[in-house]
């Protein structure tokens, strides 16, 4: 799952054909209302993204201390708050004309923190719902997952790899507050039925790697432990498999 990105889960730049719905039907929408009256404010989009992490860390809390469903269901809405507003820098700084390549690295950075934390309480609440020390273990075992999922994605978009591997140029978002969710350039489209099914089960995992659009249904069905499962799942493959390419494109005896 080279493509997934890691852990990130940031929200894409704006415009590209194909954008999650989620993305199009309702992130987006939300931080266009919140971004028409900073426009004209002295709010900048770099103060936006701090509050996005604040928030998160807010939820965060709120999904280890409140109980109950009722209580997983107000930490969830305060996480797709973070995202909204992961949108909204982004657009604020387009809109501004500020947009800049550090801001994209400074919404991936805040992306990964929001990873490693998600993680931990996720593993914390399960563990405080019914005292089993296995939710705090996967969670642990998690942490280490993503951080390598992390470390991979971040190794593999250097320009040094790149030169040395030959390697194509990672995709980006290119500006400001765009989650740096590409990974690597996509591969072409593959006319194999080998090729289409490894292109679906990419996709699926890009899809999981990016909660927001689907942690709200999540806690609607009340499901916390089926996301731990699965969202570590995609990000140990994913790890797998970028450690195995780095090893194959470095690990070969010099001519």
């Amino acid at each position: 799952m080279e493509s997934s990105g890691g852990a990130a889960a940031g929200c894409g730049a704006a415009g590209r054909p194909k954008d999650i719905l989620w993305n199009r039907l309702v992130a987006r929408p939300l931080a266009a209302v919140l971004v028409v009256p900073l426009a004209g404010s002295r709010v900048t989009p770099n103060q936006v993204t701090f509050a996005s992490l604040a928030v998160f860390v807010a939820a965060a809390a709120l999904l280890v201390g409140l109980p109950g469903y009722a209580g997983l269901l107000v930490a969830v809405a305060a996480i797709e708050l973070s995202y909204v507003l992961d949108c909204v820098d982004g657009q604020l700084a387009r809109l501004r004309g500020t947009s800049s390549p550090v801001g994209a690295h400074l919404d991936f950075l805040m992306d990964e923190f929001k990873a490693f934390m998600l993680v931990a309480a996720t593993g914390a609440r399960l563990w405080r719902a019914d005292g089993r020390t296995q939710w705090l273990v996967e969670a642990l075992a998690g942490l280490v997952v993503v951080a390598s999922a992390i470390s991979l994605t971040t190794f593999v978009r250097r320009p040094e790899y790149l030169r040395a591997t030959g390697a194509p140029r990672p995709q980006t978002a290119g500006d400001y507050g765009d989650g740096l969710d590409g990974g690597s350039a996509a591969p072409a489209p593959s006319r194999s039925l080998v090729g289409k099914a490894v292109a679906a089960v990419e996709s699926l995992g890009r899809l999981i790697v990016h909660y927001p659009s689907y942690l709200v249904f999540v806690a609607l069905a009340n499901r916390l432990d089926l996301f731990l499962h699965v969202y570590l799942a995609i990000n140990a493959a994913y790890a797998g498999r970028t450690i195995l390419a780095v090893l194959r494109k470095l690990g070969r005896r010099s001519a």
